[in-house]
């Protein structure tokens, strides 16, 4: 099992008193994480001298580049043009995260604003599995919002793509608290990476927000060995945010 850090955790910090080139750095000498998770949108540009700085970071760190998160673009909407644009937007960014040598993306379901059919979701997902595959990357679906808001609708998908490169990514803090637990339980079977979602400990270093340790059991239950991604989401301090949830995660596990 592996350990990776989010960018979204250190969300304060990144281009503000490190750039997301010294986040490998941070995430290897500050915490001692294996992997990491570079969120699209602490990109500051493309171009191929920035992103070739990202790339000599990990590499020089060891470090693994597990996920980009790709938050943009609504795949779901049934205006063929605005979802074509979309999509053409999110290939762009699967060339930077194969260029950056990234394992697998996370691209969200979005929503119709007119009445969900399931086969437009579908179909966007055949053509970005398509892609992703392309470049030897993981397509990931994870429970955050619209479409992906209910577990039966995300294991749909799974089947209706049937792509082997299509798998999904728990996130511990996404599904509404009255079936947090039995909706994790449904899709851990199907999981690839885990985002194990934080909210702010109290003095006593408990998670109070929801049972931590219950969500580690459910994947340990579902025989899940992947990459578990810290992502802290508390309004207090990120760099004890982070170590805080670590030393949960290895408590529990």
């Amino acid at each position: 099992m592996r350990f990776a850090l989010s960018s979204w955790s250190m969300r304060s910090h990144i281009n503000q008193d490190f750039s997301l080139i010294e986040f490998p750095r941070v995430a290897r000498e500050r915490f001692g994480f294996d992997a990491v998770e570079l969120c699209s949108t602490h990109f500051r540009n493309t171009d191929t001298n920035y992103l070739d700085q990202i790339k000599t970071n990990l590499v020089s760190q060891k470090i693994g580049f597990a996920n980009m998160p790709i938050d943009t673009g609504n795949i779901s909407q049934s205006d063929p043009l605005r979802r074509q644009f979309d999509l053409e937007r999110i290939y762009n960014w699967m060339e930077v995260a194969a260029y950056l040598g990234a394992e697998a993306v996370r691209v969200n379901t979005g929503a119709s604003g007119d009445g969900w059919d399931m086969s437009i979701t579908v179909d966007s997902y055949q053509k970005l599995a398509q892609r992703a595959e392309k470049h030897n990357l993981i397509l990931l679906i994870e429970n955050h919002g619209g479409v992906s808001s209910r577990p039966e609708a995300m294991i749909q998908i799974l089947e209706q793509v049937n792509a082997p490169n299509l798998k999904l990514c728990p996130d511990f803090g996404n599904f509404p608290p009255e079936t947090r637990y039995e909706d994790l339980a449904q899709i851990m079977p199907y999981a690839n990476m885990i985002h194990a979602k934080t909210y702010d400990f109290d003095a006593d270093g408990n998670h109070p927000e929801f049972d931590f340790p219950r969500c580690l059991e459910i994947a340990k239950a579902a025989g899940f060995r992947g990459t578990i991604s810290v992502e802290f989401e508390g309004q207090g301090d990120q760099y004890d945010g982070v170590e805080k949830t670590l030393a949960l995660i290895k408590k529990n596990l």
